[in-house]
């Protein structure tokens, strides 16, 4: 396997289907390294007994849009502005 591919990290993602929806969510929240994402992916596949509703799959992390850090502005970073409403 190639440094490159084990650098990337990866998201398991958990759809649930149901007869009137359809929702994703990321499991454990986490994000994981090729290896450790394929097996866990196998793991929770095999303990899947409702295949028909829920299915794991695997979601490249991909940090392109944020190359660089924001950079406040002097207007952001003013102390003096009036609090928000709410």
């Amino acid at each position: 396997m190639t440094k490159e591919l084990n650098e990337k990290k990866f998201f398991i993602v958990e759809r649930y289907k149901s007869e009137f929806s359809e929702r994703y969510s990321i499991h454990s929240e986490k994000m994981f390294d090729l290896t450790t994402a394929v097996k866990k992916l196998l793991a929770l596949d095999t303990l899947n007994e409702d295949r028909k509703q829920t299915s794991f799959h695997l979601q490249e992390v991909n940090f392109s849009m944020v190359e660089k850090p924001l950079v406040l502005t002097e207007e952001v970073k003013k102390e003096d502005q009036e609090e928000l409403p709410f």
